[in-house]
């Protein structure tokens, strides 16, 4: 197997983003179709190259590579993979502003992933987050299940929307979240969240 990923990478290194984009659209119309070469070395090659070149045709190879390793099953590899590709745009839009006509540079699309996540209130996420230690302290030598799974599941639910705040904080520094955004509140309590 990682052979067959070395030679398909080595087809389509030296090519444009055209052929990169091709190779990605057959997994894109088929979801079943299971691709030689693994999305993940797709972006992580594909990723820096964007960047180095600040070329909107490769971020939109990167994205789309880590928007189809999203689509897993395991909610945890999900997260990791939405927040490489809001991260890559964040960085876009910081690099060249916000475009709602663009794929890469719609910063609609982070605001909507960022805001899905926040089914706290702020305030109730700063209580959560204050008060997290105490509970993890507490359960460690319990043998109550339910409540290790429950102060888990509330720290999971805190460090995911920090990760999405994050990405937002970029948004943020360079201007474009507006000052009387609702999501400001939360950027002021990034910092206390695990």
């Amino acid at each position: 197997m990682a052979f067959d990923q070395q030679s398909i990478l080595n087809s389509l290194r030296d090519k444009a983003p055209e052929a990169w984009s091709a190779y990605l659209r057959r997994f894109e119309d088929d979801p079943q179709l299971e691709s030689g070469l693994s999305m993940q070395v797709i972006f992580h090659h594909v990723a820096p190259i964007a960047k180095d070149q600040e070329s909107l045709e490769w971020g939109e190879i990167a994205v789309r590579a880590a928007e189809l390793e999203a689509r897993t099953f395991d909610p945890i590899v999900r997260e990791f993979w939405q927040q490489h590709a809001m991260g890559l745009r964040a960085w876009f839009i910081s690099e060249m502003g916000s475009r709602s006509d663009h794929s890469i540079l719609n910063k609609d699309t982070i605001l909507s992933w960022v805001t899905e996540e926040l089914t706290l209130s702020v305030e109730e996420a700063s209580k959560k987050a204050t008060r997290i230690g105490k509970d993890l302290a507490r359960v460690k030598d319990s043998s109550d299940p339910k409540l290790k799974q429950q102060v888990l599941d509330d720290l999971r639910q805190l460090r995911r929307i920090k990760h999405r705040l994050t990405v937002l904080k970029m948004l943020d520094d360079c201007g474009e979240l507006a000052q009387s955004s609702a999501l400001n509140g939360w950027l002021e309590i990034r910092e206390q969240l695990p």
